[in-house]
């Protein structure tokens, strides 16, 4: 992100606030996160408003220790420069500017609207903006380009017409992480068949979805192979002691990745509890700082679309996605004689310079052992 909409203050100027309280809402690429307080203190001035966007790093509240500490001077508005960190309590910080100003005889605009505008081939002169002090920002760019003026008619006689539809924030955001991560990770694929007759009495049981039971296996069978929980950082790996397993959920408007924490830790009821608050979060558009990032591995079931499967591409920085089809039945031979058991294909795809085929084989042949095991875990 280069910038963010803050949409709503959770306390007002001279309450009290405990750390790790929500604070505050903002809007990212893909969702409202609610932002936990840093510090126990007392609200003492906010300097910026709801429904205003600044650039990420913005300074905008000082919180102090007591409610009559003396505060230094810090404005509501700051010329076009680099804005700086804040840092609590407010005595003991030095304090930037908060709101970028004018851009003199420039259009009020953000960096971000500008570089949309560029992008859709949008006149931002011509713009009307909603935000604070009539600020021009992405909405009203993307607002502006899904105007019927700007639908595009193929120029050759004959052709059906075409409509442009600009990306989304969520869309933009998913395409180019995508990018970047094929463009910078060499990835491979390898896929194995699992037979789930034990998973789905373990799943009957304990009253869970064959992701809930997936993710746990996946999780547990990740303690012993520390390469397949790093990631690639320039001239060393970066080792995750934590197992934490993201979830790529599909929403209307692209994909999201929430992350369950301390997986391999979790009872298959707990994991289920806490993958359907995740989704309901996403699917409201809501949700906590702390439900994305530094997953050790993502896992991505499109199985309940009735896909048998697939492959993904690597989430970065992760080093690597395991893709779930759906469990179907299948004749297979159990014991030199066919029989009809539930089947799902598992398709791991790595991050080539983090773990080679020989480490990413041994982890989902680990991964399909829990799984064809007996019993819960």
């Amino acid at each position: 992100m280069d910038e963010g909409r803050l949409v709503a203050w959770h306390k007002k100027e001279g309450e009290r606030v405990e750390k790790g309280e929500v604070l505050f809402e903002v809007e990212t690429d893909k969702a409202n996160m609610e932002i936990e307080s840093p510090a126990s203190g007392v609200v003492r001035r906010i300097l910026l408003q709801a429904d205003a966007t600044a650039p990420v790093t913005t300074l905008i509240a000082l919180i102090s220790d007591t409610p009559d500490e003396p505060l230094p001077a810090v404005a509501e508005t700051a010329p076009s420069t680099a804005v700086r960190r804040a840092a609590v309590p407010a005595a003991e910080r030095s304090v930037g500017p908060a709101v970028p100003a004018s851009d003199g005889e420039r259009v009020r605009s953000s960096p971000a609207a500008r570089k949309r505008a560029q992008e859709l081939g949008v006149d931002i002169s011509a713009l009307t903006g909603t935000g604070p002090g009539g600020r021009i920002n992405i909405e009203d760019v993307e607002a502006a380009a899904r105007t019927p003026a700007r639908v595009a008619v193929a120029a050759s006689e004959g052709d059906a017409p075409a409509r442009r539809e600009p990306l989304t924030r969520m869309r933009r955001a998913v395409g180019e992480a995508m990018t970047r991560s094929v463009r910078e990770a060499p990835q491979f694929s390898i896929s194995r068949d699992v037979d789930m007759s034990a998973a789905s009495a373990t799943r009957k049981a304990a009253g869970v979805s064959y992701t809930d039971v997936i993710v746990s296996a996946a999780a547990t069978a990740l303690r012993a192979h520390p390469r397949l929980r790093s990631r690639f950082d320039g001239d060393a790996l970066v080792i995750s002691e934590r197992i934490d397993v993201g979830l790529a959920v599909a929403l209307d408007a692209g994909l999201i990745v929430p992350v369950i924490r301390d997986a391999d830790r979790k009872t298959l009821v707990a994991l289920r509890d806490e993958r359907e608050a995740l989704e309901a979060a996403m699917g409201s558009g809501h949700a906590r700082a702390d439900a994305f990032g530094g997953a050790a591995i993502t896992v991505s079931n499109l199985g309940t679309f009735g896909v048998d499967r697939f492959t993904a591409i690597v989430n970065p920085p992760e080093a690597s996605i395991l893709a779930v089809g759906r469990v179907s039945d299948q004749v297979v031979a159990v014991n030199g004689a066919p029989a009809v058991r539930p089947v799902v294909s598992l398709t791991l795809t790595v991050d080539h310079r983090v773990a080679d085929g020989a480490d990413a084989a041994r982890y989902l042949a680990d991964v399909a052992e829990k799984l064809e095991a007996d019993g819960d875990r």
